[in-house]
C-alpha cells in the first residue's frame, strides 16, 4: 500500500472531465490498498432510484444481481451511510437479521466480506456512500483498513466536493430536440437502440446518431450519464 500525498488529491480536484476523474479515483483507491470501490449518491432524500448515481468496479454479476433483487432496501451498510456521518468497518457482524445474513452470504461469494464504508452528505440533502474493498484478506485486511482510514476519509472529502461541483454544473441549460428527448425517455425506460428504433419507426443508426449528439451536448461518454443529467434538468421524467 502506498499512501497518497496532497498533490494527488489536489490533482484529482482539478480533473474536469468526469470520466477522467473517475479513472484517477480508481488509481488512488488502488494505491491505498483497495481492489474495488463503489460510489453511490442520491441528489436528495426523496429522490427516486433512477436519479441515484452509482459508479463502481465491483463484480458486474454482483452489481446486476444486487439491483435486480433491490438489495439496497435491506443492506445495513446503505442504511448506516444514509443515517450517519461516521465511517464503518463492515464485516459479517453487521448483518444480523435473517434477510441480511442471507444477503451477506451471497455478497461473500463475490469476495465482498469486509470493507470500509464512508458516508457522503452534502448541503442540499445529497446522501450516499463511498465503499472500499481491500486487497488483503484475513487479519491483515483489518490492519490495512485502519492504517488507510485517515487518507481514505480525506479522499472521501475530495470525492464529495467534486460531485457537488458536478451537480452545480448540471444546472447549465442543455437544449434537446423533441426527438432527442424521446430517445432519452425510452433509454431511461431501459430500451436498447434497436427497441427504440422500432418504437419510433426509425433505424438503429439514426438512434445511435441521436445518442452521439446527446452525449456531446451533455459532455458525457455514456447513455447512463446522459439519462441522469436529463432527469436532473427535468428534460425527461424518471
Amino acid at each position: 500500500m502506498t499512501m497518497l500525498v496532497m498533490d494527488d488529491l489536489v490533482q484529482l480536484g482539478k480533473t474536469e472531465r468526469f470520466e477522467d476523474w473517475l479513472g484517477n479515483l480508481k488509481t488512488l483507491t488502488c494505491r491505498l490498498g483497495y481492489s474495488n470501490f463503489l460510489l453511490g449518491v442520491k441528489p436528495g432524500p426523496g429522490a427516486p432510484s433512477q436519479q441515484v448515481l452509482i459508479q463502481s468496479n465491483y463484480p458486474v454479476t454482483w452489481r446486476n444481481h444486487y439491483d435486480s433483487q433491490a438489495y439496497a432496501a435491506i443492506d445495513p451498510i446503505v442504511h448506516h451511510c444514509l443515517n450517519s456521518n461516521l465511517p464503518l468497518l463492515w464485516n459479517r457482524e453487521n448483518y444480523r437479521q435473517p434477510a441480511e445474513s442471507a444477503f451477506f452470504e451471497e455478497a461473500a461469494m463475490h469476495g465482498l466480506q469486509l470493507g470500509l464504508a464512508l458516508p457522503l452528505h452534502g448541503p442540499r440533502g445529497e446522501a450516499g456512500m463511498f465503499c472500499l474493498k481491500p486487497y488483503e484478506r484475513g487479519p491483515r485486511s483489518l490492519s490495512a483498513i485502519i492504517h488507510s482510514l485517515p487518507m481514505a476519509t480525506l479522499l472521501r472529502d475530495y470525492v464529495i466536493e467534486r460531485l457537488l461541483r458536478g451537480q452545480a454544473e448540471n444546472h447549465a441549460v442543455v437544449h434537446l430536440t423533441s426527438r432527442e428527448k424521446e430517445v432519452l425517455q425510452w433509454s431511461a425506460a431501459g430500451k436498447t437502440s434497436w427497441e427504440i428504433a422500432t418504437i419510433l419507426s426509425s433505424t438503429t443508426s439514426a438512434i445511435d446518431f441521436h445518442f452521439k449528439n446527446i452525449r456531446r451536448k451533455f459532455q458525457v461518454s455514456s447513455r447512463q450519464m446522459a439519462v441522469l443529467k436529463a432527469i436532473q434538468q427535468k428534460l425527461i421524467t424518471p
